[in-house]
């Protein structure tokens, strides 16, 4: 006699299979997603530091001298984001500290001030680059 008992539904590995496949693509996109949020915060600081680079030339083409961080933090002409403004400082950005900007000026051998440089922390290197990186801009730096 033939069972007439047909019971529909996964068998349990099937459904083992399912969750595998299902724990692998998380994985993958798990990485993926701290890759991305990883460049997108290396790409705002790097923003960050080139508007306070260009801040300092502004300010030195309007008036004639190399400003200070405190300068830098009240001048309008180029607007910096909140975030620099609240991180410029003579401090360097450290691992713990990845979001300061240090922020220095470049003097020639008269003690003349005749530039700017920035320096700002980099998770996503290439090859033997540092994690800190630096924007200049007059001359000197």
């Amino acid at each position: 006699m033939i069972s007439s008992n047909k019971t529909k539904g996964f068998t349990l590995v099937e459904l083992l299979i399912v969750i595998v496949v299902i724990a692998i693509l998380a994985a993958i996109s798990i990485v993926a997603y701290n890759g991305v949020t990883n460049k997108a915060r290396d790409d705002e600081r790097a923003t960050d530091a080139r508007n306070i680079v260009n801040a300092a030339a502004a300010y030195n083409s309007e008036k004639d001298k190399w400003p200070t961080d405190t300068e830098i933090k009240g001048f309008e002409t180029i607007k910096l984001s909140k975030n620099a403004k609240d991180n410029i400082g003579n401090a360097a950005p450290t691992s713990t500290a990845k979001g300061k900007y240090k922020y220095e000026l470049c003097k020639d051998t008269n003690n003349n001030n005749t530039g700017a440089k920035v320096t700002y922390w980099k998770d996503i290197v290439e090859g033997n680059d540092p994690h800190e990186q630096v924007i200049t801009t007059g001359s000197n730096c």
